[in-house]
């Protein structure tokens, strides 16, 4: 009897777990369509994955405050926020964890992020990128497609060089 008790209940947690792995690998890795997402900057503005489809390409970093290696890259990545200000638009994604707005808006501007920046209270649009460490990432082509994902800021050579993949339309 125990043992078909036991057999039940690893069965019926086999399939719970199933059941949860779908939401799982809907993940944004390169290939995929990026997951929609909604959110609003620091300065309280809704911005959505759907604001730039067909119209440009969007670079996502997903990071945080207490994040050491966030830190380092801000210069770099304010130099591809100028470089391609009227081509790529580049936002950049608390993932709300051991942080706050206040927090954010305070490192936003003594470390000065020149792009804007989003908080994911919640971790929603985290988990629908499966973000699991910081910094992430991510290229997204104007056609809704990831075309990169990385702990490390892409080299603007490297997305000079893709940049006719980036920028296709569907």
């Amino acid at each position: 009897m125990d043992q078909d008790i036991t057999r039940r209940l690893v069965l019926t947690l086999a399939m719970l777990l199933t059941l949860a792995t779908p939401q799982l690998s809907a993940a944004a890795k390169v290939g995929d369509e990026a997951p929609a997402f909604s959110l609003a900057t620091l300065d309280g503005q809704m911005v959505r994955l759907t604001d730039y489809l067909g119209k440009k390409p969007l670079y996502l970093i997903f990071w945080a405050t207490w994040c050491p290696i966030c830190l380092k890259e801000i210069p770099e990545i304010n130099g591809l926020q100028e470089r391609f200000a009227d081509r790529l638009a580049v936002l950049a994604i608390n993932v709300g964890i051991n942080d706050s707005v206040e927090a954010a808006r305070s490192y936003r501007e003594e470390h000065g992020m020149r792009y804007p920046v989003l908080f994911d209270s919640g971790g929603r649009v985290s988990a629908a990128y499966r973000i699991v460490g910081t910094p992430t990432q991510l290229l997204i082509g104007a056609d809704g497609v990831v075309r990169y994902r990385s702990a490390e800021t892409p080299a603007a050579e490297d997305i000079e060089a893709h940049w006719a993949t980036l920028s296709a339309e569907r």
